[in-house]
């Protein structure tokens, strides 16, 4: 009988642990966005992200990754802007910076000295950011990851929302998702359509290094297309090192070719009339020398 009681006790504690461990992973428990796409094509984007931190991998606070360089269809590369407006954490601003990583920027949110409480905490991200629009032949299009697939813990729900800057009617606006890891075609969401926005959530949990993605189309004139003026200036940003290279290689061509001008380039010549005697100082074997610019058997006879 108390053998009995032991083995029962030991597999209710063995229960209990295991839900304790289960119920103390690290993960995200909701991943919910809304971007607001404005007339001139800028957007702005709140992010809201319910995490469990234990101290393990959050200890401090979290991270968020913003991708900022790109290549368009034409295999021309171009960075998007990005500006923090604020974070917050469980409803209090929360302190953060930001860091430039190899494709792009990187949020750090918390303070390197003070720990984070175990437990729930729901983060709050601000920020707006330009050139996410596709402009099309037939439509303008908006291709974008809502979660990121850098996350190392899952995702239990993730969800977006869409607001077009006009009324634009339901049955003129398409979605799309995609979820998994990057590359994924898979379709685990459901998407709602309305008038002037598009609801997207997942139906099943992220893994670890997982995301949910939209695509989201109207039709051409509700969002301005980049003028040619515009253009050529997102031209010279994207290409601001090869134009710094250019224009030093131009100013040093232009260095030299003044430098040649002033001290390098032989002085004009002055009337040529003939000389029947050699110049006063130079024998005619040295003047030999001076129009051959070198030796030749005539230089050693003229000076024998």
């Amino acid at each position: 009988m108390r053998v009995s009681q032991m083995l029962r006790t030991v597999w209710l504690l063995v229960g209990f642990s295991v839900c304790a461990s289960a119920i103390a992973e690290e993960r995200i428990l909701s991943f919910h966005s809304q971007i607001a796409i404005a007339a001139d094509a800028s957007m702005q984007v709140r992010e809201e992200i319910a995490v469990v931190a234990e101290g393990n991998d959050i200890r401090r606070g979290i991270y968020r990754d913003f991708p900022t360089d790109y290549t368009d269809r034409y295999g021309n590369a171009y960075r998007v802007d990005f500006d923090l407006i604020g974070v917050s954490r469980d409803g209090h601003p929360e302190p953060s910076h930001t860091a430039r990583r190899t494709n792009g920027v990187r949020v750090y949110i918390g303070s390197e000295d003070i720990l984070l409480p175990p437990g729930r905490h729901a983060y709050t991200l601000e920020y707006t950011t330009r050139r996410q629009i596709g402009f099309f032949a037939d439509h303008d299009e908006l291709y974008w990851n809502v979660t990121g697939n850098g996350w190392v813990f899952p995702i239990d729900r993730a969800s977006a929302v869409v607001l077009l800057p006009e009324p634009v009617p339901a049955a003129q606006i398409s979605a799309l998702g995609f979820t998994g890891s990057t590359g994924s075609t898979a379709g685990d969401y459901t998407a709602t359509v309305d008038t002037g926005r598009v609801e997207i959530s997942t139906t099943a949990p992220l893994g670890a290094n997982q995301g949910l993605t939209l695509v989201v189309s109207w039709p051409k004139g509700v969002v301005s297309e980049p003028g040619n003026w515009q253009r050529l200036v997102y031209l010279l940003q994207d290409n601001r090192g090869l134009l710094l290279a250019s224009a030093a290689l131009l100013l040093s061509w232009l260095y030299l070719h003044l430098a040649w001008q002033r001290v390098g380039r032989d002085p004009a010549p002055g009337v040529i009339f003939p000389r029947y005697e050699p110049p006063a100082g130079y024998s005619p074997a040295s003047a030999r020398y001076i129009w051959r610019m070198g030796y030749d058997g005539k230089v050693l006879a003229a000076a024998v």
